[in-house]
């Protein structure tokens, strides 16, 4: 963990750097490691960690917007470092139905540091105001901290945990299919589900900010030793992020053996604005059959904007309903 030497302000930037890091480095594989996540390293000694990115960290997370959180996580927010604990239990209450008009209840999926609950005013009022049933669960957060989500390993908590709401959500609905609507990592969490877990039970996928394993290099500079940010980020218990490494083993099962994210018969749309400096356009769209690319500031005029700010944006407010079905002015 990072000692009390380091400087606020450092200490922040250092955080960017390890999520950047997580989104732009392989994870060394001659380690020992967890059962449930082959390739990646349980635990991390910060020493190290400092040394290598303190000098780099200036270049990278250019708006900060996540380095506190990260920053906290480091500190021991989300459990011992290395040893988080187990993880929350997912309560979905399903408390709407399906109408003829839409037919197919749309989960969100929320993504690092976040809940269900918050995501509701972002991006499940503006699809309830049109009458969609939606349904929102925190997930991949450990029971240490339940309201705190999209923290732990993809491939053994979020995704899992997802499937079983999708399950549920189809149980209680009588719905055939479900819709996911996923902002930064939790579009990742939606994709591999869609793709490895549920295949068949899912009709539209929508990314909002979301990451689906494009080039991403470029948030990582050469001179950082491969293997660290994505070491340091699960032993912060940081695994969803960790596991977003190109390479690593979440990533090669969804991609598969077809080399793509996507899974044909489902309509995938991505959304990112210029203005995000952690998944722009260029890193969150992957060319796909039927896949659609939406850049808010191109289809609807004005400017960029943030990650953060994607999920607050009328823009996209309107591209994600019009993408489940409903009305969108662009």
């Amino acid at each position: 963990m990072l000692g009390s030497r380091t400087p606020r302000r450092l200490r922040s930037r250092l955080a960017g750097a390890l999520v950047a890091g997580a989104l732009a480095l392989p994870v060394a594989a001659a380690v020992t490691v967890p059962a449930a996540v082959p390739g990646l390293v349980p635990q991390a000694a910060a020493g190290p960690v400092e040394d290598a990115l303190t000098g780099l960290a200036g270049d990278l997370d250019p708006t900060g917007e996540l380095g506190p959180y990260v920053t906290e996580a480091l500190n021991g927010i989300n459990g011992p470092i290395g040893a988080p604990g187990p993880p929350a239990a997912v309560d979905t209450p399903v408390t709407c139905r399906p109408t003829p008009a839409h037919p197919r209840p749309v989960i969100l999926v929320h993504g690092t540091f976040d809940n269900g609950p918050n995501t509701v005013p972002r991006l499940g009022d503006p699809l309830r105001r049109q009458g969609f049933c939606v349904i929102a669960p925190t997930l991949g957060a450990y029971a240490g901290n339940p309201a705190r989500g999209g923290l732990d390993s993809i491939v053994g908590a979020s995704g899992p945990q997802l499937a079983g709401v999708i399950d549920h959500v189809r149980a209680v609905t009588g719905a055939a299919q479900v819709d996911l609507v996923g902002y930064s990592q939790g579009a990742s969490i939606a994709g591999y589900t869609t793709k490895v877990l549920r295949p068949g039970a899912v009709g539209r996928v929508v990314s909002v900010g979301g990451y689906w394993g494009a080039d991403n290099s470029g948030l990582i500079p050469h001179q950082l030793p491969p293997g660290l940010a994505g070491a340091a980020l699960w032993a912060a218990n940081l695994r969803g992020l960790a596991e977003l490494s190109p390479g690593s083993p979440m990533l090669t099962a969804w991609y598969g053996l077809d080399r793509t994210p996507f899974l044909p018969g489902v309509a995938y749309t991505l959304i990112a604005t210029g203005g995000d400096h952690l998944l722009p356009p260029q890193r969150s769209f992957v060319p796909g059959p039927g896949v659609g690319w939406r850049v808010p500031e191109q289809a609807c005029g004005g400017g960029p904007t943030s990650h953060g700010g994607m999920a607050l944006d009328p823009r996209t407010h309107s591209m994600v309903a019009r993408a489940l079905g409903g009305a969108g002015a662009c």
